[in-house]
């Protein structure tokens, strides 16, 4: 077979398509062919790539078309083509354009003119001045010209096969076949093998660990044995390049995993939430910082459980909780959604984030009464001043099938006050997208004070837990004050205004321009709102008070007036009052009077002897202690308290285990948060309900004997 070239030589035999002719003559403007029927035809130079030469009775290959090829290069791969091309031109004709018309000064140079050296020495020449720089006025490659010639060597053998290709298929010989290389197709390898490693990278779903290539491979070529098929044909490279697409496309951690997952089942629209309160959801997180805790000195982790109202993104309550979240706080979290709070900034002091409760009475001379609606949206010229933070009475609450939100207490809780339960899908996080989302916002926050330990151990700091760190209330304030001065006065992405796409809202701005529309439902203020959302326990006021899991609870104010109500007086099949029970803190229960409708607290006979956390995980750990030493026949009214006490304090301040140690710190927790809840909630009741005094029982032990007469 000859080569591709194409040589015109008049007295050849040529291959047309009107079949086979001679050259007669070659002009300037084209060839006369002569053709067997006798007559000759003149083929311009543009149509020459219609005839094939024939070369030994064989009809020689037609040259590859250049122009479709040259155009996909890129400009670098072009640039190289043409430096070769210039090298071999001049080692063939003596001159870089090929031409003598277009010679430059200094053409030829020799050897490369008409010296007589063979074309051999001339590449060998040539070789040794690229090597060495001398290349005249030549322009370099691009390797070259970026500093790189420490790798561009050329030897005399390379000149030699640019010369040898350029001879038989022209420029297209000295263009780089890695920059034309097509990238392999996945056909070249087994399809029952892109099957099996296919199923294998599917079971990544985000519940399972995720795996390496290797151990996909590894896998893959197990089950393919086991199948019985060992004549598998997989090419190491062009395999590793498929499984690590695979991968990529699944996702590289369990949690892309699982998101990738998720999309194929979730909503490509937003819910429609036309007004506040029509749905909040909640969420709990674990918190990303670690807290000090004062009782064990120890860091720990707390989480972090938020309200956030769907249709305009403002977070209406948040709270900082002991791990695990339980039923209690979450319903604690409902109370907050229905108080309105308020956060003040004077100078450089911030408050907390303070219940606006109900004032006792209103002064209103000489003030101007104006009749509209309190417009919530920020001053942004500064941060002086009140930043509100507004309440409501939800339609609809979304959360997931958390054990805290299907608990018996909070479903109970939600159908007292009207409230449906929205529960994504099993296992579909994506379905309560907007408080996911807040997870994320809030690392600003987090992020912003000591103790930030990362979203997961690749982010975390060697010392951080040696930081000096903040405990769990200062977290809290911190993270209200992060909502009410950054959070709500942000620019939000996800609101968007019908009509006004490009306009920029933050959440409270929102919160103003639907309520002006659609109004709301607040939750009417009363002192003791918070216990509507405690447990309620039925128990008998006797005279030495009532009791609750062998815990002995009196008042001698209080519980005198009730001791022998007759049955029926609370509820009609006994003689069992209501009271309100809070897990959270054992050391008292509280009973609404009556006679004064107050919710009055009534301590345990025992509070004031011990400084455990009364916690009803605590409690139930010291009772268990005393069944186990002996038995429950030994947990009677005389030594119940005493025992009790006894345990706590043995509980409290030898806490050997982890896991106890752990409850202790949870307890102390709940306590302290239970205690700020229930005194702010008497303290609004002492100003709208202020204490009445009630006759005391007379105690013999401590009554004035009076002076008798002598001799009386």
């Amino acid at each position: 077979m000859s080569s591709g070239r194409t040589n015109l030589v008049e007295g050849t035999r040529a291959l047309t398509n009107r079949g086979f002719a001679v050259i007669d003559k070659i002009e300037a403007a084209g060839v006369i062919l002569q053709h067997a029927y006798g007559d000759t035809t003149k083929t311009g130079y543009a149509d020459i790539d219609s005839i094939r030469i024939l070369d030994n009775g064989e009809v020689s290959a037609l040259c590859e078309a250049l122009r479709p090829r040259w155009d996909a290069l890129s400009d670098e791969a072009r640039e190289a083509a043409l430096f070769k091309l210039g090298i071999v031109q001049e080692i063939l004709t003596g001159y870089r354009d090929g031409h003598p018309a277009l010679a430059r000064p200094g053409e030829p140079r020799p050897p490369f003119g008409p010296s007589g050296a063979s074309e051999s020495q001339r590449c060998t020449a040539m070789a040794m001045e690229l090597n060495l720089g001398a290349q005249l006025d030549r322009k370099p490659p691009r390797r070259i010209q970026d500093e790189d010639c420490s790798t561009a060597h050329y030897s005399p053998v390379t000149i030699r096969s640019w010369v040898r290709g350029f001879k038989e298929r022209g420029l297209l010989a000295l263009i780089d076949a890695r920059s034309t290389r097509q990238s392999k197709s996945w056909e070249l390898i087994d399809e029952r093998y892109r099957q099996v490693a296919t199923q294998i990278v599917n079971t990544l779903d985000g519940d399972r660990s995720t795996i390496s290539n290797q151990e996909i491979d590894r896998r893959t070529r197990v089950r393919l044995k086991k199948n019985g098929i060992e004549d598998v044909q997989a090419p190491q490279r062009i395999t590793s390049q498929f499984l690590a697409a695979l991968k990529r496309e699944r996702g590289a951690t369990t949690r892309a995993q699982k998101s990738r997952k998720l999309r194929k089942v979730s909503g490509a629209k937003h819910y429609p939430a036309i007004r506040p309160g029509q749905v909040v959801a909640i969420d709990v997180t674990r918190a990303d910082n670690l807290v000090y805790d004062t009782l064990t000195g120890r860091a720990c982790s707390v989480e972090i459980i938020t309200a956030i109202d769907v249709a305009t993104r403002v977070v209406l309550a948040l709270r900082v909780v002991p791990r695990s979240a339980n039923g209690i706080e979450a319903g604690l979290l409902l109370y907050d959604i229905c108080r309105p709070f308020s956060l003040l900034v004077e100078g450089t002091s911030i408050s907390q984030w303070r219940w606006a409760g109900l004032p006792g009475q209103l002064d209103l001379r000489g003030v101007a009464v104006r009749v509209g609606k309190r417009l919530l949206a920020p001053d942004f010229s500064t941060l002086q001043g009140e930043h509100g933070v507004p309440s409501v009475l939800p339609d609809a609450i979304r959360c997931d099938h958390g054990s805290i939100f299907v608990s018996q207490h909070f479903r109970a809780l939600l159908a007292t006050l009207g409230i449906d339960l929205m529960l994504n899908r099993g296992g579909k996080a994506n379905d309560n997208p907007h408080v996911e989302r807040w997870h994320e916002t809030i690392q600003r926050g987090l992020q912003q004070i000591p103790g930030y330990k990362g979203r997961n151990t690749s982010e975390r700091g060697r010392l951080v837990s040696e930081e000096p760190l903040l405990i769990a209330s200062q977290l809290r304030d911190h993270l209200r004050r992060f909502v009410a001065l950054d959070y709500h006065r942000s620019a939000h992405e996800g609101l968007i205004l019908p009509g006004e796409e490009e306009a920029r809202m933050c959440p409270l701005e929102m919160w103003d321009a639907m309520t002006e529309l659609t109004g709301r439902i607040d939750v009417p203020q009363q002192s003791d709102l918070i216990y509507q959302f405690l447990p309620v326990r039925w128990g008998t006021i006797s005279h030495a008070g009532v009791e609750f899991k062998n815990l002995v609870y009196d008042s001698l104010r209080v519980f005198e007036p009730y001791r022998s109500v007759p049955v029926g007086q609370f509820r009609p099949e006994d003689r069992a009052a209501p009271f309100f029970y809070d897990p959270q803190d054992l050391s008292r229960i509280w009973f609404r009077d009556p006679a004064t409708n107050r919710v009055e607290p009534i301590e345990w006979r025992g509070s004031e002897r011990t400084v455990a956390p009364m916690t009803a995980a605590i409690v139930d750990a010291a009772r268990r202690r005393i069944r186990h030493r002996g038995g429950n026949l030994i947990l009677n009214g005389d030594s119940a308290t005493r025992q009790i006490l006894d345990e706590l304090t043995q509980i409290t301040e030898a806490p050997a285990k982890p896991k106890l140690r752990k409850k202790l710190i949870a307890a102390r927790l709940r306590v302290e948060q239970a205690k700020a809840d229930h005194a702010e909630a008497q303290q609004h009741q002492d100003q709208v309900k202020p204490p009445r005094s009630h006759p005391r029982r007379p105690s013999p032990a401590h009554d004035v004997w009076p002076e008798l007469p002598e001799g009386a």
